[in-house]
């Protein structure tokens, strides 16, 4: 089977750039001295996440604890689930997966953690604990400077362990380019790593400093201090990510769209729109890169229209065009699944295993 031969709108994922892009960030993180636990949520397949492994990996990192069964029950042993679980459903299929794998779990609250030790005492099983940091996200976490105070709330729970400090330096993507963007990884990092330090003169036995950001491990942001890396969408890459580190050539996933209309001079429309784009979108670009036509825009999506203003000779009906997602873990969670691109262009599909898992 080759691109030809198969409908539109769908995922294509060029196998020699993939390839490239698992063992660039496994090399990457070897020559700075940290573990690398990439995060599935980006590509959501078991295959992958062992190619990852294979790679150098020391683990996985999860969203949920139905993305983490799948890779469990896939054969992935050594899982951290990097999202604040809270939830009875979650917290009693977590007590029973600990059983299975080394389950590694987030948490930025007492009373979470009684949750856990809680939960931990139904199934007896102890469950390792890593607390969130907030080192400017202003998402989830506690601030550097309270890490103590919630350590020490926690410290004579039951069936729990605290282990580590994580952080996810997202706000990073509000950089407009990349020197910007690294001083702001680094300044999350340092944060980080003076959490765990304080954490440690008062006795803890913090093993684990996990930061995950596509873009400053691409960067090899080295802070003295960090252990570990959890980047998940460097397997793909998108358009956000091309904004710093990496370029076109680095972009493993693809859609593949027809133009199916041209109703106006300078208006096209294709058959993907915002069940296979999403809804996200970039200043400047719109709802994705068209590499064929690197000026048109991808001015709106519906369900199923993606709206293109090119000059009138810059598409034709009935051309299949590929596009470069904004946000590509987006992507990929709306589509059944993907065909994996060989050296000599034939195609295999893959199933996104854990699609929709979002519980």
């Amino acid at each position: 089977m080759r691109k030809n031969q198969i409908p539109t709108p769908s995922l294509i994922i060029n196998l020699e750039v993939l390839k490239r892009n698992i063992e660039g960030m496994a090399s990457a993180a070897s020559d700075v001295g940290v573990n690398l636990r990439p995060h599935i949520k980006t590509h959501k397949n078991i295959r992958i996440a062992k190619m990852q492994m294979e790679a150098g990996a020391v683990g996985i990192t999860c969203a949920t604890i139905g993305e983490a069964d799948v890779m469990a029950t896939g054969g992935i042993s050594d899982i951290f689930i990097a999202y604040p679980l809270f939830g009875d459903y979650q917290l009693t299929r977590a007590a029973e997966l600990n059983k299975k794998c080394r389950l590694t779990v987030a948490f930025d609250s007492t009373l979470a953690a009684q949750r856990w030790s809680e939960w931990g005492a139904r199934a007896t099983t102890e469950l390792s604990l890593a607390m969130i940091i907030n080192t400017g996200g202003n998402r989830d976490g506690v601030l550097p400077k309270d890490a103590l105070e919630l350590a020490t709330s926690i410290e004579d729970l039951p069936h729990i362990k605290l282990m580590g400090v994580m952080t996810h330096e997202g706000h990073m993507h509000q950089s407009t380019e990349t020197e910007s963007m690294l001083s702001a990884a680094k300044l999350a990092a340092k944060q980080l790593v003076l959490a765990a330090e304080s954490l440690r003169q008062e006795g803890f036995a913090i093993t684990t400093v996990s930061s995950g950001s596509t873009p400053a491990c691409q960067g090899r942001t080295q802070v003295a201090g960090i252990t570990e890396w959890r980047p998940g969408t460097y397997v793909f890459n998108d358009l956000n990510e091309m904004q710093f580190v990496i370029g076109e050539e680095d972009v493993a996933l693809r859609v593949l769209a027809t133009v199916v209309s041209n109703p106006a001079p300078g208006r096209f429309i294709v058959d993907a729109g915002s069940k296979v784009l999403s809804e996200g979108s970039r200043p400047g670009f719109g709802h994705g890169f068209l590499p064929c036509a690197p000026e048109a825009r991808i001015v709106k999506v519906n369900e199923e229209h993606g709206i293109i203003e090119a000059k009138q000779d810059a598409l034709s009906l009935g051309q299949r065009i590929e596009i470069i997602p904004v946000h590509v873990c987006t992507v990929v969670n709306l589509s059944n699944g993907y065909y994996l691109e060989k050296p000599d262009g034939s195609l295999e599909y893959l199933a996104v295993d854990a699609r929709g898992l979002v519980w």
